[in-house]
Formats: structure tokens, C-alpha cells, sequence
């Protein structure tokens, strides 16, 4: 379990901070085969207060397969677990609301490799991912300080190992987005001119939940 922050960027480009994740998985009380773990993502660009309240379901299946359920093991699922399904438009931020779910099935888990496993990614959405990920979290909230480009919940996000994570990053540092230092790395003046592209791309991505889930924000 991380003792830092848990700043992420979505694949769809939504920049959230896992602000509260109230551990420890209790069994569902409506006596279904699921257990939930309360949690809250606020939207890291948002000066309006724009948050989603979840209920992370894990199934019995996901919680035999993984063995324990306690924070050093979960967490980075859970976490990931909450951006897929930002990714798929089934979350909405709001200034406020009730609780929304996030399901945690074996569509994350590798039976084969007993292994967690997120859906594979191309290249170009990793590096997208990873521009966006060091102009939110480094140029915006960290007020430039360095951020890791090998952070172990992203390379499990994209199923990408950290090796290939770096290899990624120093093609955009060849290509003038970011400085690279060993895995840290900070925005370049031509990341911050695609400030429009990472900003479009965020209310792209909160509109998304918000038109599916029918609310208004």
C-alpha cells in the first residue's frame, strides 16, 4: 500500500486523486457473493468540488484467486479497477451524489498466468497516457516536481513492464515533451502547449460518465 498520494491519470485523460479508500473489504449486506470496499476519487483539475462516492465490489472468485484482501494486496486493483471504469464512461463526477458502482471481476484477473491482468494497451496510448500523466501531476498539482513514469499501478494499468514504461518515456524526451532523469520526469514548454488536447480530453472523458449515468453534475 502507497504512503504517497494516489494521483493517476485515466487512459481517457482524467487526472483524480484516490482520496479516501476505507479498508477493509466487508461482505456485502444485501447476502450476495460480493465483497465492498467504500472509496472516494476527486477530480484533480477541478476547482468545483467534483467528486465520485464509490462501492468497489470484488466477487468470491477474485477474492479466492487473490488470496487476501488486505490493503498491500488490493489496493493497486482497486485503484485500477476505478479508472477502468471511468475509462468506460460508467462513473460520474459530481459536487455531490450517492454511491456508484465499481465491479472487480476475474476480467482482471490471468487464471492462466494467477496473475492480476489488465487489458493490453498500444504504445501510442501509453505515451499519451504518460504525457498526460506528467502534465497533471507534475507541471499542474506537483507544481513541477518530478514524477515517476514506472509507478507499479500504471505498469499494471497497461500491462506494461516498468522497462518498457522508461523506454516509452525516453522517446518522448527524444521527441522534446518531457526532461527524463533515471524514471522522473518533468514538462517541457511543448507538453505545456498541449494544455487544450489534455484539458479537452479531461471533460471529454467526465462527460462521458455523466451522460451515461444520467446526472447532472
Amino acid at each position: 500500500m502507497s504512503n504517497r498520494p494516489l494521483h493517476f491519470v485515466t487512459l481517457s485523460g482524467v487526472p483524480i486523486d484516490i482520496s479516501e479508500l476505507k479498508w477493509p473489504f466487508h461482505a456485502s449486506t444485501s447476502g450476495a457473493d460480493w465483497h465492498i470496499l467504500h472509496g472516494r476519487a476527486e477530480m484533480l483539475a477541478s476547482g468545483e468540488g467534483l467528486h465520485v462516492e464509490v462501492a468497489v465490489g470484488m466477487t468470491q472468485t477474485m477474492k479466492d484467486a487473490l488470496g487476501s484482501l488486505d490493503a498491500e494486496n488490493a489496493e493497486g486493483l482497486v485503484v485500477n479497477a476505478i479508472r477502468k471504469t471511468i475509462d468506460n464512461g460508467q462513473l460520474a463526477f459530481v459536487k455531490s451524489g450517492k454511491l456508484q458502482p465499481v465491479h472487480v471481476t476475474s476480467r482482471f484477473y490471468s487464471f492462466v498466468a494467477k496473475k492480476i491482468q489488465f487489458p493490453n494497451q498500444s504504445e501510442q496510448d501509453v505515451m499519451e497516457m504518460l504525457k498526460r500523466r506528467v502534465f497533471w501531476l507534475s507541471a499542474k498539482a506537483g507544481k513541477g516536481a518530478p514524477v515517476s513514469v514506472t509507478h507499479p499501478y500504471d505498469c499494471q494499468y497497461v500491462n506494461c513492464a516498468r522497462e518498457r514504461m522508461v523506454e516509452l518515456a525516453q522517446q518522448l524526451a527524444a521527441q522534446g515533451f518531457i526532461n527524463l532523469e533515471s524514471e522522473f520526469a518533468t514538462a517541457t514548454g511543448a507538453l505545456l502547449k498541449e494544455e487544450p488536447a489534455f484539458v479537452a480530453a479531461m471533460h471529454k472523458g467526465v462527460e462521458a460518465g455523466i451522460a451515461a449515468n444520467k446526472v447532472s453534475a
